[in-house]
């Protein structure tokens, strides 16, 4: 019998949720709230904004948004989020997607290695909004493959081939010890 954790999501202050996901840096939120003592008038996100650390609307929907979507039970899909909170634009989810179908790497990991999203914030947001993603695969499942399968698979057979071809046409090896290069493991 299998319990299900469940656990309440506290309200948190904005620096801290804003450092949590890796959108400002520790200098910067020091010294946004010092300028907050100077112009008590001027929230914290408007502070930031207005130095150009943060866009407006990311520091919005963290502040007003944020608590409330990771409470609710339905979600939408991670694109959603990050454009709701300003960290991508439909032109970089659209760009996104086209990769993430050609390649099979996972939407958020793609954001990641095209510069968009730093895999700090992208781990802040799939912690919070899909726990059960955090330390899946940056592969969609039907491109995942066990060891066995990829010993065994015609990809690493050429692989070992084209290594051991190269190898001989660049370093002129004797037949044993390409014979014990064609059996050395490369994983």
């Amino acid at each position: 019998m299998s319990k299900s954790r469940s656990f309440a999501i506290q309200p948190k202050p904005l620096g801290m949720v804003l450092r949590e996901a890796d959108l400002v840096s520790i200098p910067q939120l020091q010294l946004a709230l010092q300028s907050q003592t100077d112009y008590p008038h001027l929230r914290l996100g408007e502070i930031l904004a207005l130095r150009g650390w943060l866009k407006p609307e990311t520091a919005d929907f963290l502040a007003q948004d944020w608590l409330q979507l990771v409470q609710q039970k339905t979600r939408k899909p991670l694109g959603y989020y990050l454009q709701k909170s300003a960290l991508l634009d439909e032109k970089h989810i659209k760009a996104i997607l086209e990769e993430q179908k050609a390649t099979g790497i996972r939407f958020g990991t793609v954001a990641v290695l095209q510069g968009l999203l730093k895999s700090t914030t992208l781990d802040f947001f799939l912690m919070y909004l899909f726990p059960k993603e955090v330390g899946v695969s940056s592969f969609v499942g039907k491109y995942q493959i066990n060891a066995r399968q990829y010993q065994q698979s015609p990809q690493r057979i050429g692989v070992l081939k084209n290594f051991k071809q190269n190898t001989e046409r660049h370093f002129r090896l004797n037949q044993p010890q390409l014979e014990e290069l064609a059996e050395t493991e490369i994983i």
